[in-house]
């Protein structure tokens, strides 16, 4: 376990499929992971968005955002899986330092937090209407 390192895979789903066929693809990577050595940290689902540019005649994407631990061969295979899967349209795998890792960590407090007081903000407004 010592030999393992910590990454971010982002990789864009077809906008075209529909919510119950994106979960199938989500899990398909979770287990390549898992069943590779890996652990998984957050999956994290962005949902669908615009594209910059067209993509083989799609204009949307659904972005997912995968943190884990493994092995670093097991990010090779996970890329060539992706490469395989029809569904996925582009990717990208990072190792991710401790320095950006604590930076992720401090960003996503300080915006749930945010996120807490704007929602107690709309709940004020909504009792005194």
């Amino acid at each position: 376990m010592a030999d393992n390192k910590r990454y971010e895979s982002t990789f864009i789903i077809k906008g075209s499929l529909e919510d119950k066929d994106i979960d199938p693809v989500v899990a398909k990577a979770e287990d390549f992971i898992q069943k590779n050595g890996g652990s998984i940290i957050e999956m994290e689902r962005w949902g669908r968005r615009k594209l910059a540019y067209t993509i083989g005649h799609e204009t949307q994407g659904f972005y997912v955002s995968a943190h884990f631990r493994a092995p670093g061969a097991v990010v090779s295979r996970l890329e060539r899986m992706f490469s395989l899967d029809e569904n996925i349209m582009r990717y990208l795998t990072l190792l991710m330092p401790e320095a950006a890792v604590k930076g992720r960590v401090a960003m996503k407090k300080r915006a749930d937090e945010v996120a807490m007081k704007r929602e107690a903000a709309e709940q004020t407004a909504e009792v005194s209407i």
